[in-house]
């Protein structure tokens, strides 16, 4: 009779393939890759798994693939809370390579076949290989960090070489899969931009993963009889998938919210972000009173750029414009497109007028410095106009129509000094 307890985790865990190769498709995220790499391995491990339940002719090799996925999944997450940002198949393939003496100790202990001494020289060859990834890899942790994990890594071989050296051969191997898997969890962490509630779900699930092998391998040999159903020690597997697809959900809504309040050719705040920072600084100034300085920056004559040179180049000179501007401000400044060649920027405590007056000098001398778009210098003149909170108004509305009626002054004065 067939033993089918784990055909439910096939069909399961093959659905879970299919949903991270369709948010492949979507996001093309290189972290993706390594966590689809990681499922599908996870789906041969529970093939090799009825295989070996099922043919006794084939117990060994389907064991010995059994436990060798479970083992390179884990270096799949790894590498997709390290690798986030890099190529991967060049980096993957060299951390799969490190890998292969704990692959060969894991088939080798499968078989039943090879002595200590066969054992021992495998841990240290795995360390040896793990220590030079670590030694050539310069990506994923500052120096001081990647010297501690080396030092934690190196303990955890050392811990497994004194088991191999005591006959512990199967203990050694638990507590092999057990540190790879927390090992996934510190990566997953500080591979992570946020602390989001996926985050923590999916890594506080990753380490009752890796808890699932030293309790399992405990309850088995001290309480026998307690009866553990296979479901219950899957149930992490399930948990950091479903943290998986949450902080993939998570980290979209986030990029959603910021393609909404952010300019697309600038990345600077739109006029929505730009509402809602000039709301928080007039309440900050209205509770602290302390004045705002509000300036609205407009490009004089910048048709002119689009309908000679095109519209790539007039965009290309607007997002060099709005990176030269913002560094010219000082970091609580808010600086913001508005729409088309209009810009605006909110100066909270910005001194005395003198000082206002000089940091307008300094944008119009940046804007005046001009702009190098394929090879050709395209120089750009600018009216700003300002007003201040509360002399020149008291909210949004206010202080804009203010600013901008400082800023056509200025323009006119500009195009006719005589004032004829």
């Amino acid at each position: 009779m067939l033993n089918l307890s784990v055909f439910p985790d096939f069909l399961a865990i093959g659905g879970l393939a299919l949903v991270f190769a369709s948010l492949l498709r979507r996001t093309r995220q290189t972290r993706l890759r390594y966590w689809l790499v990681g499922w599908v391995m996870i789906l041969v491990h529970i093939i090799a798994q009825l295989v070996y339940l099922n043919v006794p002719a084939l117990e060994h090799a389907g064991e010995a693939l059994s436990l060798t996925m479970l083992l390179l999944t884990s270096v799949s997450f790894i590498w997709a809370g390290h690798d986030r940002r890099s190529g991967w198949a060049n980096g993957f393939a060299w951390s799969l390579l490190a890998a292969m003496p704990d692959v060969v100790f894991v088939v080798l202990l499968a078989w039943d076949v090879g002595d200590r001494a066969v054992f021992l020289s495998l841990t240290g060859l795995a360390a040896c290989t793990a220590m030079g990834l670590f030694r050539s890899d310069r990506r994923g942790a500052r120096p001081r960090e990647r010297r501690l994990l080396g030092s934690v890594v190196l303990l955890a071989y050392a811990v497994q070489a004194v088991l191999v050296a005591r006959d512990a051969l199967d203990p050694a191997l638990i507590w092999m899969l057990f540190w790879h898997y927390a090992l996934v969890a510190y990566f997953f962490w500080r591979g992570s931009d946020r602390a989001t509630l996926g985050v923590s779900f999916t890594t506080l699930s990753f380490v009752a993963w890796s808890l699932v092998f030293p309790v399992a391998a405990a309850l088995d040999r001290w309480l026998p009889g307690l009866g553990i159903q296979n479901e219950a020690w899957n149930l992490p597997k399930f948990m950091v998938a479903t943290g998986m697809i949450f902080t993939v959900l998570e980290e979209q809504l986030g990029v959603a919210k910021h393609a909404a309040l952010h300019d697309p050719l600038t990345g600077l705040p739109n006029r929505r972000l730009f509402a809602q920072r000039l709301d928080a600084a007039l309440e900050r100034a209205r509770r602290d009173r302390r004045r705002i300085a509000l300036l609205v920056i407009d490009m004089d004559d910048f048709k002119q750029v689009n309908d000679t040179r095109g519209h790539a180049t007039g965009d290309a000179v607007l997002a060099a414009a709005a990176t030269r501007l913002q560094s010219r401000l000082r970091v609580t400044d808010t600086l913001a497109r508005l729409g088309g060649d209009e810009f605006a920027a909110i100066l909270p405590e910005p001194g005395p007028d003198e000082a206002i007056a000089g940091q307008v000098d300094r944008l119009l001398s940046a804007l005046r410095a001009g702009f190098e778009i394929e090879g050709e210098c395209i120089v750009v003149q600018a009216s700003i106009g300002v007003a201040l909170y509360p002399a020149d108004g008291e909210d949004e509305a206010g202080l804009l129509a203010a600013a901008d009626r400082a800023m056509y002054a200025r323009k006119f004065t500009a195009r006719d000094p005589r004032g004829d």
